[in-house]
C-alpha cells in the first residue's frame, strides 16, 4: 500500500516575510532619522527585528514538523551557529527555525543593506 503525503514548504516564505517586514521597519527608521549610513544594530535597538523574526516562526505543529522534515540539516546548523545549547528541538523545534530565519535576515542585511540604503537615498532625493 502506498500513501501520498503532501507537505507545504513554508520556510522560504517565512524568511521572505521576515525580510520584507525588516525592510519596512528599516524605511520607517530611516524616515525618522537622518542618516548617512545604516547599522543593523541601530534598527534593532528596541528589539523590533527580534519581534519580526519571532512573528515569522510557524506556530502550528504540522508546519513545524514539515519544516523540520524538509530542512532539518539547515535548521540544526543555524541552531548550532547561534550557540544556544545542545537541543535544536528546544521549544518543539521552533527555536532552531527562529535561528535560521534570523540568520537569513542578517545575511540579507549584510549582502543588500548598502544597496537598499542607496536606493532609499535616491528615492528620498527625488521626492
Amino acid at each position: 500500500m502506498k500513501i501520498t503525503v503532501e507537505i507545504d514548504d513554508i520556510l522560504d516564505d517565512c524568511v521572505n516575510r521576515a525580510i520584507n517586514q525588516v525592510k519596512d521597519e528599516l524605511i520607517t527608521y530611516l524616515d525618522d532619522n537622518e542618516l548617512t549610513e545604516c547599522d543593523f544594530y541601530d534598527i534593532n535597538d528596541d528589539g523590533i527585528v527580534h519581534e519580526i523574526i519571532d512573528g515569522c516562526v510557524p506556530i502550528y505543529t504540522k508546519q513545524i514538523k514539515d519544516t523540520w522534515y524538509l530542512h532539518g540539516d539547515k535548521l540544526e546548523e543555524a541552531y548550532d551557529n547561534a550557540a544556544l545549547g545542545e537541543n535544536p528541538m528546544e521549544n518543539g523545534g521552533m527555536a532552531a527555525i527562529y535561528c535560521y530565519i534570523e540568520q537569513e535576515v542578517h545575511k540579507w542585511f549584510d549582502d543588500s543593506s548598502e544597496d537598499f540604503f542607496q536606493e532609499y537615498q535616491e528615492k528620498r532625493n527625488v521626492a
